[in-house]
């Protein structure tokens, strides 16, 4: 759990130096609150996701689908935020520098919307895949 766990550091610290460089025209304590509660969003959104695709799974022991929900979302939440938060900021970035019209950013949002419930329906097969994975690599 040790390795999952430096490993999800490392990849939350990649997504925060991505979306930081698309929010460059923000202040430091906006890039702050959009780093934050973004990563918050996202990791309530994986959750989601993760106790969704777990439903149905058997086994003997509790604690292991614990864990393995634990791991799925140490590893999946910060891949998902490097899939979200960099591009909204970059939106909302030329939005703030005006080189982007509502019309234009509301597009955007919707393609984008529109991708993420794409991967949410993707992840959600993948994750219960990689939990029974996990599992029965576990309980042998």
């Amino acid at each position: 759990m040790f390795i999952i766990t430096i490993i999800s550091i490392a990849i939350y610290i990649i997504a925060i130096l991505m979306v930081s460089t698309n929010i460059y025209e923000f202040k430091k304590e906006q890039k702050l609150n959009f780093i934050i509660i973004g990563i918050f969003v996202v990791l309530i959104i994986t959750w989601t996701i993760v106790a969704f695709s777990s439903n149905g799974i058997q086994v003997s022991q509790e604690n292991f689908l614990k864990t393995a929900k634990m791991v799925s979302v140490l590893l999946f939440a910060p891949i998902n935020t490097i899939f979200a938060l960099p591009y909204l900021g970059n939106i909302l970035n030329k939005y703030k520098q005006e080189r982007l019209k509502p019309e234009q950013v509301q597009k955007r949002l919707l393609i984008l919307g529109i991708a993420l419930v794409l991967v949410i329906i993707i992840e959600a097969s993948y994750i219960k895949t990689f939990e029974i994975g996990l599992l029965s690599n576990v309980i042998k």
